[in-house]
């Protein structure tokens, strides 16, 4: 028993450092843009464009969900690069925030499979019980 005991204390300041480390990555993040950055390609529809030959036109696009919609918002080639990186942030600080999640769900899992090694019945059932404390149990309380 103590053994197991020995590998639930390990497993869960195992667990917190690793939830510590996520949280410390988190408070380090940079500024970031929900959404996703991507090249859009599509005909423009104009008659002698390009497009009608198969070269699609290209626009980045920032796509996400606002109020239960998928929003696209045009970005300029001159600031993709910036967009990208805000993106790239915000996709990252999800991935940590996942991570954290799930580390502190094993965590109180690992927390309660301890406590439940600890917990001793009361009163005791009679099938456990020695000679003397059975007799004591069967005893009318004087009281």
């Amino acid at each position: 028993m103590s053994a197991v005991l020995s590998r639930q204390r390990r497993r869960l300041w195992q667990l917190w450092r690793t939830a510590e480390r996520l949280v410390r990555r988190m408070q380090q993040a940079q500024a970031m843009c929900p959404g996703s950055l991507y090249l859009l390609r599509r005909h423009c529809g104009k008659a002698q464009c390009r497009c009608q030959q198969g070269e699609l036109q290209a626009a980045g696009v920032v796509t996400r969900s606002e109020s239960g919609r998928v929003r696209l918002y045009r970005v300029p080639e001159s600031e993709r690069a910036v967009v990208r990186r805000l993106t790239d942030n915000y996709r990252e600080w999800q991935r940590a925030r996942a991570a954290l999640v799930k580390s502190m769900s094993e965590l109180l899992r690992q927390l309660d499979a301890l406590a439940e090694g600890r917990l001793q019945p009361w009163p005791a059932s009679k099938a456990g019980m020695s000679a003397v404390q059975k007799e004591a149990a069967d005893r009318p309380s004087r009281h």
